[in-house]
């Protein structure tokens, strides 16, 4: 059920009409519906670039951790990490002019941390 609503709400957030928002959507209306921005950058001019993330991408690949066992030397030693392949996190930015009102936006992708 939980995966329903959270897809849903990817969904639904992929269907706003973005560019009939631009200048009649508000920064504060976007904290209400989206939340906090996880990034925010002032820009020239009064300008505001917000960005929040839509979709975290997931780390994938396997980790080992502590002592493994040598059957050739009979003792301990310690494994090798795998690589992880972290996946691209999905973006919502969006930039509002010093009025606080959307003048552009952009969705995208990105390496996450």
């Amino acid at each position: 059920m939980l995966f329903g609503l959270l897809g849903a709400g990817c969904q639904a957030l992929q269907q706003v009409d973005w560019d009939g928002r631009i200048g009649r959507f508000s920064y504060e209306q976007a904290v209400a519906e989206l939340g906090r921005p996880v990034e925010e950058t002032k820009l020239s001019g009064g300008m505001r670039r917000a960005e929040w993330i839509t979709n975290s991408g997931d780390s994938m690949g396997r980790a080992l951790a502590g002592p493994g066992y040598n059957r050739r030397t009979w003792g301990l030693v310690p494994l090798e990490p795998t690589e992880i392949h972290r996946l691209r996190d999905r973006y919502l930015r969006l930039i509002f002019d010093k009025a606080g009102r959307l003048v552009a936006w952009e969705n995208g992708t990105k390496t996450g941390d």
